[in-house]
């Protein structure tokens, strides 16, 4: 179980960045006024890494679901909640409130719990 919760860690760490760098890059996408939107999209490194980020924690998600129960692994992927409200806060400006801290933390206290059972 050592292993899983370490792989666990690791996937959700590398989602959380993929979400977060992924939302900067369509910012910059749906910022731009020239081109084709898809065009802009396919073109932006931001992009292109969140989408690589992304697999990357599908991958590991999926060898996970080969090894544990999903009922096991799914909630412990919630860490990527909170990995996505720090680094929003940090390099997207994003306000995070405490009341929106207070909901993630009824998450994690909500997976924890079931993981209990």
């Amino acid at each position: 179980m050592t292993t899983t919760l370490i792989w666990v860690g690791v996937a959700s760490l590398v989602g959380g960045v993929g979400h977060v760098i992924l939302a900067k890059g369509m910012k910059v996408v749906g910022a731009a006024a020239a081109g084709s939107p898809l065009e802009r999209t396919l073109s932006n490194p931001w992009v292109i890494l969140g989408v690589a980020l992304q697999a990357t924690f599908f991958f590991i998600y999926m060898a996970l679901l080969s090894r544990e129960d999903v009922s096991k692994v799914l909630p412990l992927t919630t860490l990527n909640y909170i990995i996505v409200a720090v680094l929003a806060q940090l390099l997207l400006a994003e306000p995070v409130t405490a009341l929106r801290w207070t909901g993630i933390g009824f998450i994690v206290l909500g997976v924890f719990l079931v993981g209990r059972t």
